[in-house]
């Protein structure tokens, strides 16, 4: 049985009056909910919404969310970040426990967080760059190993 999953970002135009919606388009495309056939694909833009939540911001849930964006990256040691379990374990800790919540087709959770200061990425030096790895097991009928890193800058960019 092939099953649909919901792509982020959400289109809510199926919820309003057609004739409230500014510039809208007749195009059956236009009325239906953008859907991801993977349940992978599905999973990946999940996790990243929610590491890319700040925490306390989504007003329904104040716990919904990752507590990284709170740091001061200007004051973080990143060579004592990345080989001390202190602050790293705790938003390790803290990011798996929010996945095991928060995302029930993952199962068996692993979080590994590593910083890097001063990568070139897509051209760009940047100053703060965090790379957070989640591994797992997809909750499917062949419980297939789920893994996937995800990358961003976490400061400005250099010039």
């Amino acid at each position: 049985m092939k099953k649909n999953y919901y792509k982020i970002p959400l289109e809510f135009q199926d919820l309003f009056p057609k004739e409230t919606i500014v510039g809208y388009d007749k195009s059956p495309s236009y009325s239906e909910l953008k859907k991801n056939n993977s349940l992978k694909s599905s999973v990946d833009e999940y996790i990243e919404l929610i590491i890319t939540t700040h925490l306390g911001e989504y007003k329904h849930n104040k716990e919904f969310g990752f507590q990284i964006w709170e740091l001061e990256f200007e004051n973080l040691q990143i060579e004592k970040f990345n080989t001390h379990n202190y602050p790293r374990q705790d938003l390790e800790k803290f990011l798996q426990h929010t996945l095991e919540k928060y995302e029930p087709r993952l199962k068996d959770i692993r979080v590994e967080i590593l910083f890097v200061q001063r990568k070139i990425f897509k051209g760009k030096q940047i100053k703060f760059f965090v790379e957070i790895t989640v591994k797992g097991i997809l909750i499917n009928n062949t419980e297939d190993k789920y893994i996937r890193s995800f990358q961003f800058a976490m400061g400005p960019f250099f010039k």
